[in-house]
């Protein structure tokens, strides 16, 4: 499942998809080989799927890796920590 354990055992590093859906305006999440892991990540803080911190490193993560990503909003927070 995991691509890998820390030393410690207490975290697993997984191999993610990630990509924007413009459509629908959400980020897209998946796991290799890991059943069922598919979710998505939205701006919206009263959406069930809404997580704009997470939402918005995701977006300059993306925009840092050349890959289609929404419009950044807080330009503020590309200084803050990961």
């Amino acid at each position: 499942m995991a691509v890998g354990v820390s030393k410690q055992g207490n975290s697993v590093y997984l191999d993610l998809g990630v990509w924007y859906d413009a459509e629908q305006d959400q980020i897209h999440l998946t796991a290799r080989d890991v059943p069922g892991f598919h979710t998505t990540v939205g701006r919206n803080p009263a959406s069930k799927r809404g997580h704009p911190n997470l939402f918005g490193k995701l977006a300059r993560a993306l925009r840092d890796a050349g890959a289609p990503h929404p419009v950044i909003e807080d330009a503020a927070d590309d200084a803050g920590p990961a």
